[in-house]
């Protein structure tokens, strides 16, 4: 296909990479429309509808419309006409070209028998020069533990007299390539012959680990020099937050970015600065929210996150401006963020709710229980608590007497203090109630008869408060004799001296055991890799494989970069 300008074009696979050359916000899309094609367009800035074909390929063998694809731009151009490096991904489609843009691509390479399986474990950890660096994942199988999977060292070659490099010295390698599930890196200085810069591995279980990575560009086929050596890890803080697998690095200098699927469907970001701080961080927006699309292709534009997706309607490209925290372009939803620092949070609404009925229902419920009708007491009470007895003239009615004393009698009903719990009564006959003619005293629930005529002192005779010990009488010194408190006038508890009472407070049977103080629980933690795999670097020139280099990593020659 001829260059020239095109509507943005559909891909379902696709990659983005900015104009280092430029100030403005331009960049680059490449995919692949149709098997074996590879296209690569030129857009101005992302409100553009419209793009420049600069290159084309047809290789049946290589380019896949649904083979993931990254992008990256020669390091500090000076020229006009750039070199763009392509890699695309798969266990078998894992290919390499360099793009410019006057219409030329050379390559397709590949690395033998070696490719890279994921575009999400590939994390850009240096630029120097005319080289980047990564860490990345590929399948080859390890001759130590035979598990296909190994970490590597990734140098990339944008010089015309120079291969890329990929190797497998490193000393201290992240978590198994079977739980690792995503590698985003963060470049910053360079000196010497090394560049710095950070990879941070993420796994299945959402931990994360920082290494320091430092590249060298000394390392070649025949020295032991690492092309890429990490430091000792540090433990990423999450800060509570989960990533899926669905999430996409991205690389601003010595800034990571992270985009993943909100449970509404939305773009979350997320940010981590290695170099200043081990936690990761989320960014909230303001205004419309972009729909997540798990083949959303990403890149770092200036001060702004860059995206490419496809929905039914068509292509989208969107910007997120890392200073207003807005989202610009096509395809926007409006969604309420989840933003912790809102004037009225989300809990503290569900909290008033849940609140204000229990307060309507509480209300309810004494409002049924106050109109309830009070069952009536059997005897009035004074106002010490005694219960009252109240004389009855059928009580008190005397064997043959006449009526009108039984009359007498009810007209001056009185009440007798009585309480059943401290005081024993005991009947007495006396003679002037025999001398009356009266029988035997009728009582019914406690309940004492009084008449007011009769003004002769009762009868009954409480038991004394206190009985003294005899001197054969001992208290055994073993257990503690009940003590009851008892109150004063005043209403201040005091004790009561010791009663000849047998009873035995339940304390002096009490018993203390000292529960055993359990172990705290270990905390297993999976060692680190420290074996190096035996494999050496290899180079692998465009068309043709080295014969000593069997099942070994290889080096790319590039096409020269047209001036």
């Amino acid at each position: 296909m001829s260059s020239g300008s095109f509507p943005i074009p559909v891909y379902n696979q696709a990659c983005l990479a900015t104009d280092s050359t430029s100030t403005s916000p331009s960049f680059f899309l490449v995919g692949s429309s149709s098997p074996g094609s590879l296209e690569v367009n030129y857009v101005n800035n992302a409100d553009a509808t419209t793009v420049n074909r600069v290159a084309t390929q047809n290789d049946q063998s290589a380019w896949s419309p649904n083979a993931a694809k990254l992008c990256y731009i020669y390091p500090f151009a000076t020229t006009a006409n750039p070199g763009l490096k392509i890699v695309q991904f798969g266990s078998g489609s894992t290919y390499i070209a360099l793009a410019q843009t006057n219409n030329v691509i050379s390559g397709a390479d590949f690395f033998n028998m070696t490719g890279f399986p994921s575009s999400k474990l590939f994390g850009w950890s240096g630029r120097f020069q005319d080289y980047d660096m990564f860490t990345v994942v590929t399948n080859d199988t390890d001759s130590q533990t035979h598990k296909v999977g190994m970490w590597a060292a990734f140098r990339m070659n944008f010089r015309q007299d120079g291969p890329s490099l990929l190797t497998y010295d490193m000393v201290h390698q992240p978590v198994d390539t079977d739980d690792a599930m995503l590698v985003v890196g963060t470049y910053g200085s360079y000196s010497g012959n090394t560049s710095q810069g950070y990879t941070i591995v993420f796994d299945k279980s959402s931990r994360g680990q920082i290494f320091s990575a430092t590249g060298n560009l000394l390392a070649n086929l025949t020295n032991f020099v690492p092309t890429v050596a990490l430091g000792i890890p540090t433990v990423v803080n999450m800060n509570g937050i989960t990533l899926s697998p669905n999430a996409i690095p991205i690389t601003m200098g010595s800034v990571a970015y992270i985009l993943d699927k909100e449970a509404n469907g939305t773009t979350a970001i997320y940010t981590l600065n290695p170099s200043a701080s081990s936690t990761l961080a989320r960014i909230y927006k303001t205004g419309d929210s972009l729909p997540f699309s798990n083949n959303m292709a990403a890149a770092a534009l200036n001060n702004q996150l860059l995206t490419y997706s496809v929905n039914k309607t068509g292509a989208n490209i969107n910007t997120f401006d890392l200073t207003t925290k807005t989202w610009s372009g096509s395809g926007l939803i409006k969604v309420v963020d989840p933003n912790p620092k809102s004037s009225v949070p989300l809990g503290a609404i569900i909290g008033g709710a849940v609140g204000g009925l229990l307060v309507i229902a509480l209300a309810v419920f004494l409002c049924i229980r106050c109109r309830r009708p009070r069952p009536r007491p059997s005897a009035e009470k004074t106002a010490t608590g005694a219960e009252l007895a109240p004389l009855s003239p059928e009580m008190t009615k005397i064997n043959g007497s006449d009526q009108g004393l039984g009359h007498q009698q009810q007209q001056h009903v009185q009440y007798v203090p009585y309480d059943q719990g401290q005081v024993q009564y005991i009947q007495v006959q006396t003679p002037y109630g025999q001398a009356q003619g009266q029988g035997p005293v009728h009582y019914d629930q406690g309940y004492i008869p009084y008449n007011p005529a009769y003004e002769r002192p009762s009868s009954f005779i409480p038991p004394p408060p206190q009985q003294q010990l005899t001197d054969n009488q001992s208290l055994n010194a073993t257990y503690k004799n009940y003590q009851p408190i008892m109150e004063e006038a005043g209403g201040s508890p005091v004790a009561s001296t010791v009663h000849s009472s047998s009873y035995v407070s339940p304390a002096s049977y009490r018993d203390s055991a000292a529960l055993q103080q359990g172990s705290p629980e270990s905390t297993h933690i999976k060692p680190l890799r420290a074996s190096v795999s035996q494999q050496a670097p290899q180079l692998i020139p465009a068309g043709y494989v080295a014969g000593f280099e069997t099942r070994s990593p290889h080096a790319v020659p590039d096409s020269p970069i047209i001036h």
